[in-house]
């Protein structure tokens, strides 16, 4: 374990490090601090906790057997990632962003649908790399775009499902922002299309959200195709 740790160091600077443990400290803060909350929900803990867990997606891949293409993937992307996670979990939940910024949602889930198809496409690269094989690149950024819808689709299915169990569990869980009631007299009662009728105001913020994922890996896939920094020695149309 010990070797397998130094090895894993010797991948990422001192710079890369104390930069990922800045925002993972926030999360930590995050979890302690809303056990002491008036109303203390086990809901808001189990939400940061799994968010806090994805800030070591990197180091996970690394642990995975030595033929899975994952252990190829960069630590640079980490730094990235862990900015978008702290905005959604830490600034947007935890502070209440969400209700209290309308656009901070329509913000991360466009950067959101970026990120992802920049993911997508160094998972595609990582698959090169390992079968020592050049992928043409225009798969490469359907790839790209497809990791992205892919990923949007599971994290509202994820939102869905948190809220669904909550409620089974005799909680309610906010994390689809499914409640109008809750939405009422804070910023977060516009939403991207107006809903018309107050009912449809759910499904608005859903829809909202993936047109923005969508606008979000439109503009990423635009940006690989001028500068496909990975396939600039060789582009196969």
């Amino acid at each position: 374990m010990k070797q397998k740790i130094a090895e894993i160091r010797s991948k990422i600077s001192t710079k890369q490090l104390l930069w990922w443990w800045f925002f993972r400290g926030t999360m930590i803060f995050a979890m302690i601090a809303g056990t002491m909350r008036d109303t203390y929900k086990i809901t808001d803990t189990l939400q940061v906790l799994a968010n806090f867990t994805g800030m070591f997606a990197w180091e996970i891949f690394q642990f995975l057997p030595k033929k899975n293409f994952l252990r190829w993937m960069p630590s640079y992307v980490q730094n990235f990632s862990v900015v978008l996670i702290f905005g959604a979990s830490f600034c947007g939940y935890f502070l209440n962003f969400y209700y209290d910024l309308v656009w901070w949602d329509w913000m991360l889930h466009t950067m959101g649908g970026a990120g992802l198809t920049i993911l997508g496409y160094e998972a595609a690269v990582c698959l090169q790399k390992k079968a020592d094989a050049q992928i043409p690149f225009s798969v490469v950024l359907l790839c790209a775009a497809g990791f992205s819808f892919m990923f949007g689709t599971i994290w509202e299915l994820f939102e869905f499902s948190f809220d669904q169990i909550s409620l089974l569990g005799g909680t309610v869980g906010d994390a689809q922002h499914w409640s109008l009631a809750l939405a009422e007299n804070t910023p977060k009662i516009h939403t991207l299309f107006a809903p018309v009728d107050p009912t449809r105001w759910p499904l608005m913020d859903t829809m909202g959200d993936i047109v923005l994922n969508t606008l979000g890996c439109v503009c990423a896939s635009i940006f690989l195709k001028v500068n496909p920094y990975h396939h600039k020695k060789e582009i196969v149309q």
